[in-house]
């Protein structure tokens, strides 16, 4: 296994969970200008599967997806969760190719072609 670079995963801190998506106030002061990469999945009592790898400003494209039906489609199966990281603008690329790699999501594809992906502590 490749060595990893440690990141940090955002929970919720009264709880130590992972947001549910549907539930998130995007519109928080804490998002302004927040950017970064992130990952959204469902879970299940059973597992779950990453469904979208992005990166960018993290409110907006939250928003963006939650308007997606074709993320939305999802929710049926089991309940949508997101986090993100806060990394510097010259690495999205990296990490997302890495998180990418790991995760296979179901709904983007990788576009990262000759980025050198970049490995991090998983969620």
């Amino acid at each position: 296994m490749q060595d990893r670079t440690p990141i940090t995963w955002v929970k919720n801190s009264t709880n130590g969970q992972y947001y549910d998506l549907l539930k998130l106030n995007l519109s928080a002061p804490y998002f302004l200008n927040r950017r970064g990469v992130y990952v959204i999945w469902y879970t299940t009592p059973t597992g779950g599967k990453a469904i979208y790898i992005g990166q960018g400003n993290i409110s907006e494209r939250l928003t963006e997806h939650r308007n997606n039906p074709r993320i939305m489609q999802y929710a049926s199966l089991g309940q949508l969760k997101v986090t993100w990281a806060e990394v510097r603008e010259d690495l999205l690329n990296s990490i997302e190719a890495g998180l990418y790699n790991d995760y296979t999501p179901t709904e983007n594809v990788n576009m990262f072609s000759g980025v050198r992906p970049i490995y991090v502590t998983l969620i």
